[in-house]
């Protein structure tokens, strides 16, 4: 029962490691993330990035879920059955 009431071991934090997080590129705008600023000054986070330029969205003309995300194969399963009856 020990592991259910135990803290997740956390890796150390250090700032300028950049070999990890820093490196990756940025879902928006394809910029390394060490490039932007996180401001956590509100309780929004808000991630400024160095550039206007954004990467494309990528085309998805299939079935949406309430959400508004592409839904997943389960619901697209459950569509077609829908479909067909």
């Amino acid at each position: 029962m020990t592991p259910a009431f135990e803290s997740p071991r956390m890796a150390p934090e250090d700032p300028d490691d950049r070999s990890q997080s820093g490196e990756k590129p940025c879902p928006l705008c394809g910029h390394p993330m060490f490039e932007h600023r996180i401001d956590e000054s509100t309780p929004n986070v808000l991630l400024e990035c160095p550039t206007d330029v954004r990467l494309p969205e990528p085309a998805d003309s299939g079935p949406l879920n309430e959400f508004g995300m592409p839904a997943s194969e389960e619901r697209v399963e459950k569509l077609r059955r829908d479909e067909r009856a």
